[in-house]
């Protein structure tokens, strides 16, 4: 399953993810001047990276980057925009072979969709999630597409439990994606830890949760009461 997840989330975003070296004399593409950039940035963040060192990683110049990207404050808004949208292509397209599975399966799936793009590009999952505050409505727009994302599987799996709730379904989503990324940004910053086994871990962490969950205790939150009033 988790193989699966990635080949199909890979297919759907490989035109973000570094092409073949240009040929001599080849104008750069904005591609490969932000591939360049990413690099640069992850190796020395953002107040160290200079234009001179992201144009010469990139076999360009500066004029060059000035013309497609203006100053390095909106080359790095430009990659961060990127970087958030090739994140949100894979867990959307891994989100997708998720529909027809049992809640376990639909938890692992949506876990570790996030746990194989930090595998598979750490460089680009720590931009993403690093980014100071330049990248901040990029992160926004790309949480609040998965939490929306897990928020409509989490209605769909309580109708059909024949429970109908609100606002508590937001806040158990917002929860779920909000420990999922902060432990995928753990994890590599930790770096002896193998992505994947920690996506296991938190796979039955959340799973282990929703399973034991309280259903009067969203219904309380629906309601706006306080655990035990209205009882």
């Amino acid at each position: 399953m988790i193989a699966k997840v990635g080949a199909v989330a890979e297919r759907r975003t490989a035109r973000n993810r570094p092409g073949p070296k240009r040929s001599p004399g080849a104008r750069p593409t904005d591609d490969a001047l932000l591939d360049a950039a990413r690099s640069v940035f992850a190796d020395y963040g953002f107040q160290k990276a200079t234009m001179e060192a992201i144009a010469e990683r990139a076999d360009s110049t500066k004029p060059t980057l000035y013309a497609h990207f203006g100053d390095k404050e909106a080359l790095y808004r430009a990659l961060i925009a990127r970087e958030a949208d090739a994140l949100s292509g894979w867990v959307t397209s891994a989100y997708e072979t998720a529909t027809d599975l049992p809640m376990e399966g639909q938890i692992q799936v949506y876990v570790m969709a996030m746990f194989t793009y930090a595998s598979a590009h750490p460089e680009s999952f720590r931009m993403v999630f690093d980014a100071k505050s330049l990248g901040d409505a990029a992160r926004l727009r790309l949480v609040d597409t998965i939490t929306e994302r897990v928020a409509a599987q989490i209605r769909t799996y309580l109708v059909d439990s024949g429970l109908t709730l609100g606002r508590s379904v937001d806040l158990l989503a917002s929860a779920m994606v909000g420990v999922v990324g902060k432990t995928a940004e753990a994890t590599l910053s930790m770096g002896e830890l193998d992505p994947l086994t920690a996506g296991e871990f938190v796979t039955g962490f959340i799973t282990a949760a929703l399973t034991n969950l309280d259903p009067s205790i969203m219904i309380a939150v629906d309601r706006g009461e306080r655990r035990g009033e209205g009882q």
